[in-house]
């Protein structure tokens, strides 16, 4: 018996050892083997198990040799941002939404601005904006604070007294909250693209199916240039009441407009971390995990982030929504 074809015929994917290692594995294998001498009769009736404990002890030095033989490194396959993208409108299409009567988006916005004192200051206000039955409209914006964010902007503020800055809270008692927008416009996407809710909840979920009912509404003796125009539509349509598979449409339609691009990794200055549809002048700014829009935020021509708008709250809901005391013209009806 050759145990070398043993070995061959039960262990073919076995990579094939060296002449070095075979000649030292038949060498042990023999030396191990060897037997005193025995009677015509025992070594007949033993036969039979010698060839067993042969072909066993080949297969335990040539399992210790395969141990040793290093497999070939096999690379990990590389995620580009548009597959990772791709993954997360997937995971958003497939996200049920809450029900109830009212849909409600907090929204902050935080904006990087030099101040007449010799410090750069931020201002942050919360803004929003909600749907009802009967076609009512909620919408304010409330100022929260403003400061210097930078180290030595900190230290020439406290040298000054710590002055309150404006806006922010406190700063008008008689007008603490206001409407940030027309409410009337709305569930505007465009210009000469005003939907109703029904309208914006019936769009379809499919990226091109999508874009041919937008451009639907385009008119070039009212708009921009076509692209400019769609793709400001669907930047609107991915942060309004629109179903998650018509927003998750709305990434896919913005991922292959013309100038922008899906990155990864992206600095998240205000705390917006994740993939971000990238065009001149700003990111939308959208969750790796789920799919939902985390915000966007605006980049200096270096590519310097000084403002955002912060998702921090949205969806469905029955609880009805107060506008803050005082609060005139910021409830209307669509």
């Amino acid at each position: 018996m050759n145990e070398f074809q043993v070995i061959d015929s039960v262990m073919p994917d076995v990579p094939p050892p060296s002449a070095d290692q075979l000649a030292a594995a038949r060498k042990r294998v023999l030396a191990t083997t060897q037997a005193p001498p025995v009677s015509p009769v025992r070594a007949g009736r033993r036969s039979w198990t010698g060839t067993a404990l042969i072909a066993a002890a080949v297969m335990l030095v040539v399992g210790a040799v395969v141990a040793l033989v290093p497999r070939p490194a096999v690379e990990p396959v590389a995620v580009t941002p548009m597959q990772k993208l791709e993954a997360a409108a997937a995971r958003l299409a497939a996200t049920p939404e809450a029900k109830g009567r009212y849909w409600r988006r907090d929204t902050e916005h935080v904006v990087r601005t030099k101040s007449v004192r010799p410090y750069q200051v931020e201002e942050r206000a919360m803004e929003v904006l909600a749907f009802g039955p009967n076609r009512k409209v909620y919408g304010w914006r409330e100022p929260i604070s403003a400061k210097p964010y930078t180290d030595e902007g900190l230290k020439a503020w406290r040298r000054d007294g710590s002055p309150q800055l404006c806006p922010a809270r406190g700063c008008d008692k008689n007008i603490p909250a206001y409407p940030s927008a027309d409410l009337g416009l709305g569930l505007k996407l465009a210009d000469g693209l005003k939907l109703t809710l029904t309208e914006l909840r019936s769009l379809p979920k499919e990226p091109a199916a999508l874009r041919a009912r937008l451009l639907d509404s385009y008119d070039p003796q009212v708009a921009v240039e076509r692209e400019p125009w769609l793709e400001g539509a669907a930047s609107r349509l991915i942060n309004s009441p629109a179903t998650p598979g018509t927003r998750a449409a709305a990434y896919l339609l913005l991922a292959n407009a013309p100038g922008i691009k899906v990155v990864d990794d992206i600095p998240g200055t205000f705390g917006l971390d994740g993939l971000a549809l990238q065009f001149t002048g700003g990111q939308i700014v959208i969750d790796r995990r789920t799919g939902q829009l985390l915000g966007k935020q605006g980049l200096t021509p270096e590519g310097v982030a000084w403002s955002a708008e912060i998702v921090r709250k949205v969806g469905w809901s029955d609880v009805r929504p107060v506008p803050p005391a005082k609060c005139v013209r910021c409830t209307a009806r669509l």
